[in-house]
């Protein structure tokens, strides 16, 4: 599944997504494949997490007709962190459209290569 997100996404993003979508059947192949189209619009880091926001093309010949939801599942250990960090990968209007990263209990930690990603 790495192969197939977009380029501009941190080993971390890269990491939670690919865990999020390791299932088989829907939602999770229609994420999937709208990931493969998508790009990253926009990224913006909030003190204690981050949110990384994705924009498919109108002219991607995908499926544009899930419910809005918010898929989860999956945390992350960081040595600097007691509680750890949750994830949220929302859909919104049909397609995937925001990955959300949060701690449970201190501020975004500045290496993010020390995150063990993990289902929740």
């Amino acid at each position: 599944m790495a192969a197939l997100l977009p380029n501009a996404l941190t080993e971390l993003e890269r990491s939670v997504i690919s865990r999020m979508l390791d299932h088989p059947g829907e939602p999770f192949a229609t994420v999937a494949a709208q990931l493969l189209c998508a790009s990253i619009s926009g990224r913006q880091h909030i003190g204690v997490g981050f949110f990384t926001n994705f924009t498919v093309p109108p002219s991607a010949q995908i499926r544009r007709d899930l419910a809005d939801m918010e898929l989860r599942g999956v945390e992350a250990r960081h040595p600097g962190l007691i509680a750890g960090a949750g994830f949220i990968l929302f859909v919104r209007n049909g397609v995937v459209s925001c990955l959300e990263g949060f701690t449970y209990d201190a501020p975004w930690p500045a290496d993010e290569s020390l995150f063990m990603v993990g289902s929740g």
